[in-house]
């Protein structure tokens, strides 16, 4: 009876992880990193980031989403969404630029390299770029 009860049960664990492998061979390769990039166009500090944002969307093409997210900073700016002072809040984002890789602040200095790296890490199956 025992013997049975450990077969079920090894039987069942490989079928766990059957389904599970299966599962992770062919829906990671469709994984997207999302990004949300907080930014103002008035703001002279954000005209690098915004630079580097385009770079690493062409590097990255369809394995990212970038969302980008007027802030407004200036008097004569259109006033925030609801929504975006529920994400500024949400983020704690006082100013910019500011960028969310996977809901986490990116908070190393905004170079190339450095962002690449932190995308890198949130992939599963890595990208072309990650190797």
């Amino acid at each position: 009876m025992a013997h049975k009860r450990k077969t079920k049960i090894k039987i069942k664990v490989g079928i766990v992880l059957t389904v599970s492998l299966i599962i992770l061979l062919f829906f990671t390769p469709y994984q997207k990193i999302r990004i949300i990039y907080f930014t103002n166009s008035k703001c002279l500090l954000t005209v690098q980031t915004d630079r580097l944002i385009e770079e690493i969307k062409n590097d990255f093409g369809n394995r990212i989403y970038v969302r980008e997210i007027e802030v407004s900073m200036y008097e004569d700016d259109p006033q925030n969404t609801e929504e975006v002072k529920q994400l500024r809040q949400e983020y704690q984002v006082f100013g910019v630029p500011v960028i969310i890789i996977n809901g986490k602040e990116f908070t190393r200095e905004f170079t190339k390299n450095n962002l690449e790296q932190e995308i890198c890490k949130n992939f599963i199956v890595k990208s072309e770029v990650c190797q």
